[in-house]
């Protein structure tokens, strides 16, 4: 090889070379891309390279992040104002305490659960479901109930679950006259569909209205035993009650004054009672022990100091007003009978008030809470009010009063 050959094929020429082709090529097609050695590609964007442009991106994300976090938040807090307020007015309320029995809570839940099983029962019967006391009204027995289930081991007292079961047939209408019938197929069907039906309608677990079932059950056999102290044979009065739509003192006097000369009772109520069944029952209010009526018993059997009825026989008491009825109402005791026999009406208002008496002293061995605000009974009626079926009446308060002896009974 010649000198002048290896002086063209040296290094420097061939740099020379490549410079110029590449200045060449540079004036032909404009500028071109540096090339180094390690780079995945040589394509640009905007004069940056891929590794720039990734780079580029991971600060954007840095620097947006925190507006991302604060986004997600807002985002959070305005889905958690539904949620909470589902939860606060679903979830929440039923599951807070109502009522606590020694161990045993209930619910507002188990309140409700109470009161429509109670309102499906009345408007089965196509009675209208009174509202308006119906929570303290559920309150108390579910309170009687759980005392008297958990006073039952002391006197004795068992429920089975078979008993249980005839129960819930009664209050479905279905009563077997024998053993066979009541363990026949059609039987057993009817009363299946049936039961599946108001299962249905109350809409709540077969287990939950048994329970309630079951310990009224067990309230019912410790009346019965509470009923048996109770002797069948008291002293009671025979009442009369003379209504008035004007309070005369000239007409009492009048009445007093026929009475002292005497007029049977019956023919001085026929003449002066405004009572628009006085033809009908002329006045006669029956026979009453002490304890049927609490609010008059100490006029109807009390003594002054000197051994005298407060209340003498055949003398008019003074007028008593019912603010219901707008009439004024007078007693009359015609007679007094030191040993007679209660009639059932009575007796079962004797054992009802026995039965009061008698959990009143026991509830002072217990550990008993109830909740009873406005709260909880204006959340209990809406509960209520959303699942009837027949309209409900507008409740209407009223006391007690003497004169009234219609009202007596419980």
């Amino acid at each position: 090889m010649s000198p002048e050959d290896s002086q063209e094929n040296s290094p420097e020429n061939k740099n020379a070379d490549q410079n110029e082709a590449q200045s060449q090529s540079e004036a032909v097609d404009g500028p071109t891309v540096d090339y180094e050695a390690g780079r995945r590609s040589i394509t640009t964007r905007g004069g940056k390279t891929r590794r720039q442009i990734v780079e580029d991106k991971r600060q954007l994300q840095r620097k947006s992040r925190p507006f991302i976090f604060v986004a997600a938040i807002v985002l959070i807090a305005l889905l958690a104002i539904p949620v909470y307020a589902y939860f606060q007015v679903f979830v929440f309320p039923p599951r807070e305490l109502a009522l606590r029995v020694a161990g045993t809570e209930y619910t507002r839940g188990d309140v409700v659960n109470f009161i429509r099983f109670n309102q499906r029962m009345s408007e089965d019967l196509g009675v209208p479901f009174e509202i308006g006391n119906s929570l303290f009204d559920a309150l108390q027995t579910l309170q009687e109930n759980e005392l008297a289930f958990q006073l039952a081991p002391r006197f004795g007292i068992t429920v089975s679950s078979d008993e249980v079961d005839e129960r819930v047939d009664s209050i479905l209408g279905f009563v077997a006259a024998t053993i066979a019938e009541r363990e026949s197929r059609e039987y057993l069907g009817n009363v299946e569909e049936a039961r599946r039906q108001f299962i249905h309608r109350i809409g709540m677990d077969e287990s939950v209205f048994r329970d309630f079932i079951r310990k009224s059950m067990f309230r019912e056999r410790l009346r019965a035993v509470v009923a048996e102290e109770i002797p069948r044979v008291q002293a009671q009065v025979h009442l009369y009650e003379i209504i008035l739509f004007d309070r005369d003192p000239e007409t009492r006097r009048a009445m007093e004054r026929d009475l002292t000369s005497g007029d049977p009772v019956e023919e001085v109520v026929l003449r002066y009672s405004d009572d628009p069944n006085v033809l009908r029952d002329r006045g006669d209010r029956g026979w009453y022990p002490f304890g049927v009526s609490p609010e008059i018993d100490a006029l109807l059997f009390g003594l002054d100091s000197d051994g005298n009825r407060l209340l003498p026989l055949r003398t008019p008491s003074d007028g008593r007003y019912d603010g219901e009825t707008n009439w004024w109402s007078y007693i009359v005791v015609e007679e007094v009978n030191d040993a007679r026999e209660i009639d059932e009406e009575n007796f079962d208002a004797l054992a009802t008030r026995g039965m009061t008496i008698f959990l009143n002293q026991e509830r002072a061995n217990f550990d008993l809470y109830m909740v009873l605000d406005s709260e909880i009974f204006d959340w209990v009626n809406n509960q209520v009010r959303l699942s009837t079926i027949l309209p409900t009446p507008t409740p209407v308060s009223f006391e007690s009063q003497f004169g009234g002896l219609s009202q007596l009974e419980p």
